[in-house]
C-alpha cells in the first residue's frame, strides 16, 4: 500500500491518473492535521486509517478536472 501524506497537486494528478476510474481517495487526519492520497482502487479508507492508526478523519475523493 503507498499512501501519500501532503502531495503537491502534481502528485495528486499522478495518483488520479493510476487509477482506472482516475479518481484518488484523500482524507484528512483531524488530529496530526495531514492529507493522505492514495489511487481509488487500491484501498478502503478504513484499512488506510488502521494501518496508520488513525481514529479520527474527514474523507472524500478527488477527480481530474
Amino acid at each position: 500500500m503507498s499512501v501519500t501524506r501532503n502531495p503537491s497537486e502534481d502528485k495528486v494528478a499522478e495518483l488520479i491518473a493510476q487509477s482506472d476510474p482516475k479518481a484518488a481517495k484523500w482524507f484528512r487526519d483531524l488530529e496530526a492535521r495531514e492529507l493522505r492520497y492514495w489511487p481509488v482502487d487500491w484501498v478502503t479508507y478504513s484499512k488506510v486509517a488502521k494501518k496508520l492508526d488513525i481514529g479520527d478523519y474527514e474523507k472524500g475523493i478527488a477527480v481530474s478536472e
